[in-house]
């Protein structure tokens, strides 16, 4: 048994024709009927009546030919994945984002990189108009913004896909008087001092308060974590954005929704180029994002 009798017992019976089929596969009615006979006599089942009106599939014969095509569907899911590990393993990827889900992409980025160690994958930070501008103008592969839909640019030249709805959450010390909330308003922080990240969707939710205490704004998550671990200010963020960053896991830092509903939420998009074929290497780096926003 082989895939090649395989395929010609499935277009057989697709054609209802020998001569029809072996015209399809590129060979002569003579070796697609004898490539059937021998299968036929493998198996001990007779698959096909032929006749001059034509061959069709025997009652028993269709129940093979259901296994047949499942098995040649995987035999080609086999191939395809072994081909994306070849393109992977060789890929240069270049990712264009906001600062908010930098640290989940680092640990897409990581996993990658032991996955396919040959991979080059280079990430940078940028505005959201900045992130569409790469991309648009193919200096970026790939990126990730957050915005409402209603503001999406309309243009073909782009591919839009959101990832998922954005929800902004408070980070406070294990021993803050906070942590054992369920969920929080801003009001409830007008008499606690902030410490955040250096993102301008974060500086403006936190702007919202009247005169908010901002201890510091920085890019330094160490610095972040640490004045936050220690109960010395409280931090807020996009839920992904802790959920991403491995550094938060075992830290002593709890995470609180926000009571807020939006009538126009927000979302975390993936954008990429209308103009060139999604590669390999783009759908397997999104794909691995939404892994990591589901967990």
């Amino acid at each position: 048994m082989n895939i090649e009798q395989l395929e010609y017992i499935i277009e057989v019976a697709k054609c209802g024709s020998l001569t029809k089929a072996a015209e399809n596969c590129h060979i002569t009615v003579t070796g697609v009927s004898r490539a059937i006979s021998l299968f036929e006599q493998e198996i001990g089942m007779r698959i096909f009546i032929r006749s001059r009106s034509g061959t069709t599939v025997t009652p028993e014969g269709q129940s093979i030919i259901t296994k047949a095509s499942r098995i040649l569907k995987q035999i080609e899911e086999l191939k395809s994945e072994a081909q994306s590990y070849g393109e992977m393993n060789n890929a240069k990827l270049r990712i264009s984002t906001i600062p908010g889900p930098i640290s989940l992409l680092i640990d897409v980025i990581t996993e990658l990189k032991k996955e396919f160690p040959n991979s080059r994958i280079e990430i940078k930070e940028n505005s959201t108009d900045a992130v569409i501008d790469d991309v648009m103008n193919e200096r970026s592969d790939i990126g990730f913004f957050l915005l409402r839909d209603i503001h999406l640019p309309s243009t073909p030249k782009l591919k839009f896909e959101p990832l998922m709805k954005d929800n902004m959450v408070l980070g406070v010390s294990m021993h803050s008087p906070l942590a054992t909330k369920t969920s929080v308003t801003l009001q409830d922080l007008k008499d606690y001092p902030f410490v955040l990240y250096n993102d301008p969707y974060i500086v403006a939710f936190v702007n919202t308060l009247d005169k908010p205490d901002i201890l510091f704004q920085s890019n330094n998550v160490e610095a972040i974590l640490k004045a936050v671990k220690e109960d010395i200010a409280v931090t807020i963020g996009t839920d992904y954005s802790f959920r991403g960053y491995t550094m938060y896991q075992n830290r002593g830092i709890v995470t609180i929704p926000f009571e807020i509903v939006s009538e126009e939420p927000s979302y975390l998009w993936s954008v990429t180029s209308s103009n060139n074929t999604v590669s390999e290497a783009e759908q397997l780096f999104v794909k691995r994002v939404k892994n990591l926003l589901l967990i």
